[in-house]
């Protein structure tokens, strides 16, 4: 009982010091003057060249706004204040057309048209083209994005293929117990024929299979059992379920990062389910970069995605109504928005630029090609330089106090910082904002 309430107690205190970085940001960014006119546009790399994440403008993320997922800056957007969600929601089809009518610039050119290996519909000879669609944070959740509106938004992207004569294949954003809510109000099945037609996945944070890791870290607020129920469900509806799995924490050491990272992946392997690793980044105004800043939390060196793309090489999960081909992918090195700081990118890596960019085309060659063979091979080939002997050094350390001992004394100490931090913040981008003018 009282593990519980330290438990309670810790998540209270991680929520209430990105609830304070978030209200920072919005004033150090200031607000949008009027209604959204187009979604926030993010570009991923996939089988056949990249392809766009559409994050529709609307009623902030509800959990966001809590405090809730500490390291997340995807609802950081510039607004404007007091706007009502009907005015919104009203927004959200002409932000939609607003992407089609530059469809060839924003898709067509950035593709092959191919996706080798789906498993899709007939084509009949037209191209494919993959996009991937949320809201503030989850395509699903009412609030954002209610049930006409979505309906709406899924058979425009219907007709839109049949006036061009294409293929789309599309990806949605959304947490779990939002797809269980549309499944049990019978939304989901009356979906169901526009899913088959536009052959729909969806994607859903899962984070950790850890419960302190998940919930109290990171502050998720997700049971396991909804999680497990969406998954469920997304089966039924065959909507093929992919799940972001956390690689890291900022108050882990490396070696627990990837026991954490293993632990979660034959979970998630022995349900079924595609796994997107999320490889640790930093944004600013979260937990992880304040702690980053002051010094309490190391990113790994890069030589960590070499142990992560062992872990999804060993992937083999039953996925008998797969759309995807293959069973994982590796974010976080390239994302949207764009991280402060990556593992690629981190001024405090002791691996040269050198041995760090041969890192980086190994594991892209790995994630374009999945030959599991060769990428072992070449891996191999990177751990005999001298420079894995840092990698080695820091997998190999332990710390001897636990997660909930740790995570209180940064929770004190971003507390206590979190006013420099701030001041830190804005003095960068004044001086940012300077330098562009002159």
């Amino acid at each position: 009982m009282v593990e519980a309430a330290k438990y309670r107690d810790l998540t209270e205190q991680a929520r209430r010091v990105s609830r304070e970085l978030r209200r920072c940001q919005a004033l150090s960014a200031g607000y949008a003057e009027a209604l959204p006119e187009r979604p926030d546009l993010f570009f991923e790399r996939g089988p056949s060249g990249e392809y766009p994440i559409l994050a529709f403008r609307t009623v902030p993320c509800g959990y966001f706004l809590r405090g809730n997922c500490t390291p997340c800056a995807y609802s950081a957007r510039m607004r404007a204040p007091d706007l009502p969600p009907r005015a919104l929601h009203e927004t959200l089809l002409p932000q939609l057309e607003w992407v089609l009518a530059r469809f060839d610039q924003l898709v067509v050119t950035r593709s092959s048209g191919d996706l080798p290996g789906y498993r899709l519909r007939p084509g009949h000879g037209r191209p494919w083209y993959m996009l991937q669609i949320a809201g503030e944070s989850s395509f699903f959740r009412d609030a954002e994005i209610p049930p006409p509106h979505r309906r709406a938004i899924l058979q425009r992207l219907v007709d839109f293929q049949e006036d061009r004569r294409i293929n789309l294949h599309v990806m949605v954003e959304t947490r779990p117990e939002h797809l269980v809510f549309a499944a049990e109000s019978g939304e989901l099945a009356r979906l169901s024929p526009l899913f088959r037609v536009l052959d729909v996945v969806v994607n859903m944070g899962f984070e950790a299979r850890d419960p302190f890791l998940r919930n109290v870290l990171f502050a998720k607020d997700l049971d396991e059992d909804m999680f497990v129920r969406a998954v469920g469900v997304a089966k039924h509806y065959r909507l093929d379920p992919g799940v972001f799995l956390f690689t890291g924490g900022h108050v882990l050491t490396t070696g627990e990062m990837l026991a954490a990272t293993r632990e979660s992946a034959r979970y998630l392997g022995g349900l079924g389910v595609f796994v997107n690793f999320m490889v640790p980044n930093l944004h600013t105004y979260t937990l992880p970069h304040l702690l980053w800043e002051e010094g309490v939390y190391a990113l790994p060196e890069p030589f960590f995605l070499l142990d992560l793309g062992e872990l999804a090489a060993s992937l083999a999960p039953g996925r008998p109504d797969f759309v995807t081909p293959f069973h994982w992918f590796i974010g976080g090195l390239v994302a949207d928005p764009k991280p402060e700081v990556t593992l690629l990118t981190n001024p405090r890596r002791l691996t040269s630029d050198a041995v760090t960019q041969e890192i980086a085309e190994c594991l892209a060659q790995f994630a374009a090609t999945h030959d599991a063979r060769r990428f072992r091979s070449h891996a191999q080939d990177l751990r005999s330089h001298p420079e894995y002997r840092f990698y080695h050094a820091e997998r190999q350390r332990q710390e001897q106090k636990p997660w909930d001992d740790r995570l209180h004394e940064a929770l004190l100490l971003a507390s206590h910082r979190l006013k420099r931090y701030d001041q830190r913040r804005r003095a960068a981008l004044t001086t940012m904002l300077a330098t562009e003018d002159s």
